[in-house]
């Protein structure tokens, strides 16, 4: 949703409101307007899928819309594997007449008479009609693609200063069995966030912005087949596991347990992996006698198999109230719009912020749009 159209819903009397959740935290929120933990414990995890942790300002604010959109919309998987995502969209834009060239890397945007005017390629020159939209970090926009001429440098410095988030690491379990919950109940939940709530969240935060390796991580315990059983073979199961609180560059080990000197290498990272499995182990007893195989992701895996994901960030950036909404990526750089004439900032870095929705590309989108074509010619 836009900032704009969330005041306005709210209305001059919920604008005070507004306003006060936006700077709260969610362990304030949650405290605030509930009695007893139940409700800390059950959206405390959910903050980290916002790149946020459990005392940051703006969760109380963002509780809220995490809690409206999932009960709203729930928590949908594509059948068949996260690959027929991509596949949809491609079909989708196939029809809409959109060429797609996967693999083909961008050097510059090409800048002509003080306006984009395409992108390159090496010697290949791909022209835009309209606008040139790119979906990567202000580093990449500002530091790369654009000439420096191009750029006011107020507006460089600000890109210099965009800061990422924490890191995240991802494990993928193949199970022979279905996962043994001690309760059975989690057997039919296709997302189990394995925390303490507030308090195991945070110290674990705290953990991994100190540059040490979480003693007890939250855990995201995805397992999709549960609404999807084509994923795995009949009778199997398969976890992915998501861990958000981490350092990118690892001093040590809160636990004091992990050799860290190497930085996220292949021993460091399977020993963390060890840690994760033993902790949802305590859930599930007998878990790991059931794995079959695994692989991890760590967050210099993640970063090279994404340019987005800068320094294991899969969030395109904090989302410290500091630089998200109104100031998503920065107070110069926000509102999708650049300094150059007919470029255009999107994806997980801009507003609204990270997440499968599209909705920064939309906005971009209405924008370029709604202006007169006749005044979108004349202009370039």
């Amino acid at each position: 949703m836009d900032e704009m159209t969330l005041l306005r819903a709210a209305g001059p009397g919920g604008l005070a409101a507004v306003a006060r959740d936006t700077v709260t935290s969610g362990r304030a929120y949650t405290r605030r307007e509930f009695t007893g933990p139940e409700v800390d414990h059950l959206w405390a995890p959910w903050l980290l899928h916002a790149g946020l942790g459990p005392d940051h300002a703006s969760g109380g604010l963002m509780l809220q819309m995490l809690a409206t959109t999932l009960h709203g919309d729930g928590l949908p998987v594509v059948a068949g594997g996260a690959g027929r995502f991509v596949a949809a969209f491609t079909g989708l834009l196939d029809e809409a007449g959109v060429t797609v060239l996967p693999g083909t890397r961008v050097e510059h945007v090409l800048i002509e008479r003080g306006r984009a005017a395409g992108v390159t390629s090496g010697a290949t020159v791909l022209r835009a009609r309209d606008a040139v939209l790119c979906s990567v970090t202000p580093e990449a926009l500002y530091g790369g693609l654009l000439p420096a001429a191009a750029v006011p440098p107020r507006v460089r410095a600000e890109a210099r200063r965009h800061r990422s988030g924490r890191a995240a690491l991802h494990l993928h379990v193949a199970l022979a069995g279905p996962v043994p919950w001690r309760d059975a109940r989690l057997a039919a939940v296709p997302l189990v966030h394995l925390t303490d709530g507030a308090a195991s969240t945070a110290i674990a935060c705290a953990e991994a912005e100190a540059r040490l390796l979480p003693a007890r991580p939250t855990v995201g315990v995805g397992q999709q087949h549960v609404l999807d059983p084509s994923r795995v073979p009949p009778g199997r199961a398969a976890l992915w596991l998501q861990l958000q609180e981490l350092p990118y560059e690892p001093l040590a080990d809160a636990a004091g347990e992990i050799d860290v000197r190497g930085g996220w290498d292949e021993a460091s990272l399977e020993a963390y992996a060890e840690r994760v499995l033993a902790r949802v182990e305590t859930h599930a007893p007998g878990l790991r006698g059931l794995v079959v195989g695994t692989r991890v992701l760590g967050p210099r895996d993640l970063e090279a198999a994404n340019a987005n994901a800068v320094r294991g960030d899969p969030y395109g950036g904090s989302t410290e109230l500091d630089q998200n909404l109104l100031w998503r990526p920065g107070p110069l750089m926000n509102r999708h719009r650049t300094a150059v004439p007919g470029l255009w900032h999107i994806g997980a870095s801009t507003h609204p912020g990270p997440g499968m929705s599209g909705a920064s590309g939309l906005h971009a989108a209405d924008r370029i749009l709604a202006r007169p074509r006749w005044h979108r010619r004349t202009n370039r």
